[in-house]
């Protein structure tokens, strides 16, 4: 590499090696002129490393985002089939609550206008009358099995 003095223009053929691409202090040897001397090559082939590295880092964090939102939206998947498969018991406990108290308000309601259904349903008392004769059993039994 030839380098000129910034003084007197004097010429200078150095090797590159000598010159680390952070620059050095050089002396002219005509006229004891002392400057700090940058590389311009070594200087633009650091900053192309610099660059490939931070393209490198960045591509590895993108790599690494990626894999921590295919990590959450699994997760998230699981936790829903857990949601699913727990809530499918509590379904039919509250389906099966439904059904009764709608049987227990439908008996009542038929009991409340017993008189007035004779005439369209005959032999409604006898029935009701069974039908609680037959709830009083069962909770004759569950007493039982309780004690």
């Amino acid at each position: 590499m030839i380098i000129t003095c910034e003084k007197c223009s004097k010429k200078f053929n150095i090797q590159d090696h000598l010159i680390p691409s952070e620059g050095r202090l050089l002396q002219c040897g005509s006229c004891n002129h002392k400057w700090f001397f940058k590389n311009p090559k070594k200087e633009i082939v650091s900053k192309k490393e610099e660059i490939i590295k931070e393209t490198n880092e960045e591509k590895i964090v993108e790599k690494d985002i990626e894999v921590a939102t295919e990590n959450i939206k699994n997760d998230e998947k699981k936790e829903i089939k857990n949601i699913n498969k727990s809530t499918k018991k509590p379904k039919i406990i509250k389906n099966t609550l439904v059904f009764i108290i709608s049987l227990i308000a439908l008996i009542i309601l038929v009991d409340t206008f017993k008189n007035q259904l004779e005439n369209y349903l005959p032999g409604i008392n006898s029935i009701l009358n069974n039908l609680y004769e037959s709830l009083e059993d069962l909770s004759l039994f569950f007493k039982d099995l309780i004690n």
